[in-house]
């Protein structure tokens, strides 16, 4: 899978995590120290000021199909995860503002694009799954983009012809006159056993987004924090080394109470921690013992 982030991003190895996450070096930067690669890049760049949260709802056979009320229901859920977010970031001094926004047309309204027979999890244990994926979401956004007027943004109008995810970020980047907007594409499949995923974090060239069956805001603000560089800090079935596992267990029990590690939690009960801060922007630099559980203590991050 290398560095395409297939699976969520999650504190690994250090080897791991300077190839695929982090960028180094830099003009007047130290010797050995780095940065994440997540801040200030990419779509989503920073979580602070303007920012959009956008869902695209999408039927099919295996991942199901929307009905009004669930549409709702999902729309309220990120109104909370946003209004959660959006709170935590005033208890740190931090200027945000979320915007929740939809596939809309005359109401919110899904759009179809077919998952393979097992489902988001099926895709993401088969052949070459970042390209399935990402063509299942191409479908999907280009279906969105046929609704809106006739698209002027600049990177529309070059010869190079833009895939379907790049067309729906520059159409609403103008709309939203921001330029960090974080796409997620929603499933109906609440009710059963799926996963979600963020897809490409990492990335300095492929669009981030992500892909949610569950509902729950904390489930959503997880997911959305992911696109904005926060990292797992529970251990999943992708934490064979050793190592990792350790980190994992400890990060579980150092921040107890972050949403990075207890998605599945009511908001209420949780909170960003200092790790997932400096991982999306809001902290200038790593607490020494955050760097250590990050790093092992191998490599110097830099301040943002």
């Amino acid at each position: 899978m290398g560095c395409r982030q297939v699976i969520p991003m999650m504190l690994v190895a250090v080897l791991f995590l300077t190839a695929c996450s982090l960028l180094s070096g830099g003009s007047g930067r130290p010797k050995g120290e780095v940065h994440i690669a997540t801040v200030n890049n990419n779509v989503c760049k920073r979580l602070t000021e303007r920012v959009v949260i956008y869902g695209v709802f999408v039927d099919s056979k295996v991942g199901g199909v929307w009905s009004t009320h669930d549409i709702r229901s999902t729309v309220d859920s990120m109104r909370l995860a946003a209004d959660w977010i959006m709170q935590q970031a005033r208890k740190k001094g931090v200027d945000l503002d979320i915007v929740v926004g939809s596939h809309e047309r005359g109401g919110v309204v899904p759009v179809r694009s077919e998952l393979p027979r097992g489902g988001l999890e099926g895709l993401l244990h088969g052949m070459n799954p970042a390209s399935s994926l990402d063509r299942w979401a191409d479908k999907a956004c280009r279906q969105v983009q046929s609704a809106f007027p006739r698209d002027t943004a600049r990177i529309t109008l070059t010869k190079n012809t833009p895939k379907d995810r790049e067309r729906l970020i520059a159409s609403l980047r103008d709309r939203h006159r921001t330029d960090n907007v974080a796409l997620m594409l929603f499933v109906n499949k609440y009710y059963g056993s799926e996963t979600s995923v963020a897809m490409h974090t990492g990335s300095t060239s492929l669009i981030e987004y992500a892909t949610v069956a569950f509902k729950r805001p904390g489930v959503i603000a997880h997911e959305f924090l992911h696109l904005f560089g926060a990292l797992d800090l529970y251990m999943t079935p992708y934490d064979n080394a050793k190592d990792v596992s350790k980190r994992k267990q400890f990060a579980m029990e150092r921040f107890p109470k972050d949403v990075m590690a207890f998605p599945f939690r009511g908001l209420d009960s949780l909170e960003i921690g200092s790790l997932t801060e400096y991982l999306i922007g809001w902290r200038r630099e790593l607490l020494p013992e955050d760097e250590a559980l990050l790093t092992g203590g191998k490599v110097r991050l830099a301040k943002y």
